[in-house]
């Protein structure tokens, strides 16, 4: 926990992959489990190249956990930073980035009073349906965005590979772990924001 930033360090980090990719409408849920503060966790999906490619079948697998996977090796996708405890940013509140790539482009942050309890498990829960992206933990949305292809920063993705990353001194468990895209009628009741 307390070594130098070095490359070895830099390439114990760690990406978890799914071994398909998933089209259209996305809903990805799963519990983690923080062991010791500090470090970073996200989720990133909808990963394809650069022309909606799949990049895992069409160029060699990735071998690095370093972060510029994510936003640095055309790559596109959306990743959510759901757990940051971070030396740039304070520690005392859950803070949370949804964050467009490879443009690094801010959608939606969010943040609590409080920062993630530890030693407990939280339950993660991302939902896409068309241009809507929400993100809840244990149960409360703390990010949400409409994404808009008129932006300057490419079309809404709605196709790719979805994978886990924990960061630089991160310690965290995970369980539980279930993504559905077939049927676009269940997904509209688990959020219908547009009730009057």
């Amino acid at each position: 926990m307390n070594k130098e930033y070095t490359n070895c360090l830099l390439d114990s980090q760690v990406y978890v992959w799914n071994n398909r990719t998933f089209e259209g409408n996305l809903y990805v849920e799963y519990e983690f489990k923080v062991l010791h503060p500090g470090g970073l966790s996200l989720l990133m999906v909808q990963a394809s190249g650069m022309n909606r490619e799949d990049f895992m079948a069409d160029y060699p697998l990735k071998t690095t956990g370093r972060m510029i996977t994510v936003y640095g090796e055309a790559v596109r996708n959306y990743h959510w930073e759901y757990y940051r405890e971070m030396a740039d940013m304070r520690n005392d509140l859950e803070n949370l980035a949804l964050i467009k790539n490879p443009f690094l482009y801010p959608l939606s942050i969010g943040a609590k009073s409080t920062p993630v309890e530890k030693k407990v498990w939280h339950k993660l829960q991302f939902l896409q349906i068309g241009n809507k992206l929400v993100g809840a933990i244990d149960g409360i949305i703390m990010v949400a965005f409409n994404d808009d292809g008129f932006s300057n920063n490419g079309p809404a993705y709605d196709f790719g590979r979805i994978a886990i990353r924990c960061m630089l001194r991160s310690k965290l468990l995970f369980r539980n772990i279930k993504v559905y895209n077939q049927s676009k009628f269940i997904t509209e009741q688990i959020l219908n924001t547009d009730k009057k």
